[in-house]
């Protein structure tokens, strides 16, 4: 048996879908999914300030479904919002194209030369081939790397020290027995006259050094 799709997955594909093409593609379980987070992404995106824990109680009340499953599903939308805005783009970068090629096309037959040269002008605008390649970056296009924190050395090319703690003691003792004259260390506290930086002005607020 084929492995089965992911929520996201399906939804990359066929979040528009019909109905009856999800059901006719998908398990009962995944075609309800899908509907789901379709009907939940257009709300998301008609009522753009709302918090994820209103949009979780929305989630959960209309749907009668778990927290962690109204969590699960405002994941997936917010994976989504980037996917579908750049192929919106594309596609209505596609459309205007077509619509200033037949807007060239009406005004070359009127023989209106100022209409065709604004025509020109935007076309070359919205397709960006007034840019050298070099400079036209497609910065909507670069996809935000997911970084994880972690102590493993090994993510840098670097073998790990073993028991590195102890190593470090070990190796601060003999630092401090060969050279006895680095813990004899003199300092003086700076005097950063903080009254007089910040002493308050009349109305109980404090000036700036700068």
């Amino acid at each position: 048996m084929a492995n089965l799709p992911s929520p996201l997955e399906a939804c990359k594909v066929d979040l528009f879908a019909d109905e009856s093409e999800l059901r006719e593609k998908y398990p009962v379980a995944i075609a309800a999914r899908v509907m789901r987070l379709r009907e939940m992404y257009n709300y998301w995106l008609a009522n753009p300030s709302m918090k994820d824990r209103q949009l979780r109680d929305t989630i959960m009340s209309r749907f009668g479904v778990s927290q962690s499953t109204a969590y699960s599903d405002i994941n997936i939308i917010h994976q989504l919002v980037p996917i579908l805005s750049q192929k919106s783009r594309e596609y209505h970068r596609a459309l205007a194209n077509e619509m200033y090629l037949e807007t060239y096309a009406m005004a070359k037959a009127r023989k209106n030369t100022k209409a065709m040269a604004q025509v020109v002008a935007s076309y070359a605008k919205s397709n960006r081939v007034d840019l050298d390649d070099e400079k036209a970056m497609p910065y909507d296009e670069i996809v935000v790397q997911p970084f994880c924190a972690t102590l493993d050395v090994r993510v840098l090319g670097i073998e790990p020290i073993p028991d590195v703690y102890n190593y470090i003691d070990r190796l601060s003792k003999e630092l401090l027995r060969e050279h006895r004259d680095i813990i004899d260390i003199e300092f003086e506290e700076a005097d950063l006259e903080e009254k007089h930086l910040f002493a308050p002005l009349s109305d109980d607020t404090y000036k700036s050094p700068c």
